[in-house]
């Protein structure tokens, strides 16, 4: 019996939780191929950056040297690729529906920019922001119903996507979130209530919502308080610069540079509670991380971070824009009179929950 051919494409899924994306992907896909009958074909920046067997690789790693050079793969070299390998399944994992001839598309939509409006700060500090979120609005819409399903990771995401593009197949699929916990701590000052904010420093992370809500707190609160930001400290971006300067008098903060993942995990382990006002995410990972750690968490009142949280009691949600409320919120925990909102998951329908799920799903017949 003849194998069916399935090309996952991610060319410029280089770093951060894109990789993670792929990787996962492949992961995944390597162990349920085997038993498939299945010829996998990945196409990546750099395969040395993979050790999985029962794929074939293909590499490009001028990908990421230029949006030009992206869009020639995607809307031009693609099409004689596939004319090429004859896949029965093109699966493109970023974003772009490319042109190509297959007998069954799929797309991986997981850029939430389109749907966020950038402030001065973020054109002013990294202006990718606001150029993806004029970009995809429009790279999105390029052969995206010609697809058999749109992929999104919330489904907050999918009414979005049906709204503007005015399509009925998008379908939720939740990442795999896998617990990995640790029972080492972090020597931190027991005398204090330590707060963490795991991030990147990007404007739409919202750092200063913390930092701004800091001096709005009574002296008795702040003397108990410590509050902890990662991946600030020694940081080139213009942006965490900016933020070290201009709270560099707050003596209750701590910024620390980039850690190992088994660092955070301690810090997850010994801190009192988390704090997330991001507000752009697709999924936020720390909210995961947190409730894996059974720690109470204060998180942004934004749709990405309910859904994310799901069902879970030791958590209240603030305006993202109102370090006011954050400040409340923070006085209620450290006097130990905070009543938690709590949160429930909304029943999402047309979900899938794993990779093995969406394997299952885009290998059905039509």
């Amino acid at each position: 019996m003849k194998k069916q051919i399935i090309v996952i494409s991610g060319v410029n899924m280089v770093e951060g939780g894109i990789f993670t994306i792929l990787d996962n992907c492949l992961q995944k896909i390597a162990i349920y191929a085997p038993n498939k009958n299945l010829k996998i074909i990945a196409l990546v920046n750099d395969k040395s950056k993979f050790n999985y067997p029962n794929i074939d690789f293909i590499e490009f790693p001028k990908s990421k040297k230029s949006w030009l050079l992206r869009l020639y793969y995607e809307y031009f070299y693609f099409k004689k690729l596939s004319k090429e390998i004859k896949p029965d399944i093109w699966f493109s994992l970023h974003d772009t529906s490319p042109n190509v001839i297959a007998g069954k598309r799929f797309v991986y939509c997981h850029h939430p920019t389109v749907f966020y409006k950038p402030t001065f700060k973020d054109w002013k500090f990294n202006s990718k922001i606001g150029v993806f979120s004029i970009l995809y609005k429009y790279l999105y819409q390029i052969n995206l119903t010609k697809n058999e399903a749109v992929f999104v990771q919330q489904n907050w995401i999918k009414k979005e996507f049906e709204a503007l593009y005015q399509i009925q197949n998008a379908i939720v699929s939740k990442p795999e979130y896998v617990e990995t916990i640790t029972d080492k701590k972090t020597v931190l000052d027991q005398n204090k209530i330590h707060f963490l904010y795991p991030s990147y420093p990007k404007a739409y992370k919202n750092f200063e919502l913390i930092l701004d809500a800091i001096p709005l707190l009574d002296k008795t609160v702040r003397d108990k308080t410590i509050f902890h930001f990662t991946t600030i400290k020694n940081n080139p971006s213009k942006f965490a610069t900016y933020l070290c300067n201009k709270y560099a008098n707050l003596s209750e903060v701590n910024f620390w540079g980039n850690i190992e993942r088994n660092e955070l995990l301690e810090l997850y382990n010994s801190i009192d509670c988390i704090l997330f006002p991001s507000k752009l995410e697709t999924w936020g990972l720390p909210l995961s991380e947190a409730k894996a750690f059974k720690k109470p968490i204060l998180a942004a009142n934004l749709p990405y971070a309910k859904e994310t949280v799901g069902d879970y009691e030791k958590v209240s949600f603030f305006d993202v824009d109102s370090p006011k409320e954050l400040a409340e919120l923070i006085t209620k925990f450290v006097n130990q009179t905070i009543a938690y909102q709590g949160n429930k998951s909304g029943i999402g329908t047309n979900q899938i929950n794993s990779w093995f799920e969406l394997f299952d799903f885009i290998l059905k017949e039509k």
